[in-house]
């Protein structure tokens, strides 16, 4: 079995930018798991535990989906605390669209390929507990206003995750292009 999703892993000129939130975040009173720097990523969809025959359907089956997509753009925007900021469980930067490219992309993963779709964040950290909801909310509501980016989207990526004690290794399996 192969535990796996489909998104993309973040460039390296956007990680920059989303590492100085994450360090503003380490500074607050809470207590969290950071996600790695080489782990960023967007998830489209999440397929769990996956038997390894299944994985060259799966991979087909996303080509033929980003051949009928052209590259298009995003924009990593502010903060948003999931599923609110009454209650935290995870800290993430949102990811916006112009269009319904990606909203459409998605469905079409989640229609032919399965798995759990969430709207589409990059996720900074996973919170255990907070010391002080006031101050944290504060910072939510001024990182809210930040922008980090667009980014750029030209393909979509089968990832495997492999859980260690260190946390997860992320390692692309298959990376499915758009057409030009």
């Amino acid at each position: 079995m192969v535990r796996c999703f489909i998104g993309f892993l973040i460039p390296e000129e956007i990680k920059k930018d989303v590492e100085a939130i994450k360090d503003e975040l380490s500074k607050l009173p809470i207590k969290c798991k950071f996600v790695e720097r080489e782990n960023l990523h967007v998830c489209f969809s999440f397929l769990g535990e996956v038997e390894e025959k299944r994985i060259e359907h799966i991979i087909k089956t996303l080509d033929s989906i980003c051949s009928n997509f052209k590259s298009f753009e995003v924009f990593i925007d502010g903060i948003k605390a999931i599923p609110s900021v009454n209650y935290i469980r995870v800290l993430a930067l949102d990811v916006i669209e112009k269009n319904e490219n990606l909203k459409n992309l998605i469905e079409e993963i989640r229609n032919r390929i399965g798995g759990d779709t969430k709207p589409p964040h990059l996720t900074l950290c996973r919170v255990k507990g907070i010391n002080n909801k006031e101050v944290v909310a504060e910072k939510i509501e001024e990182l809210k206003k930040r922008k980090i980016g667009i980014l750029k989207i030209m393909a979509v990526q089968l990832i495997k995750s492999e859980l260690r004690r260190a946390g997860p290794l992320y390692s692309v399996i298959h990376e499915s292009k758009f057409k030009e």
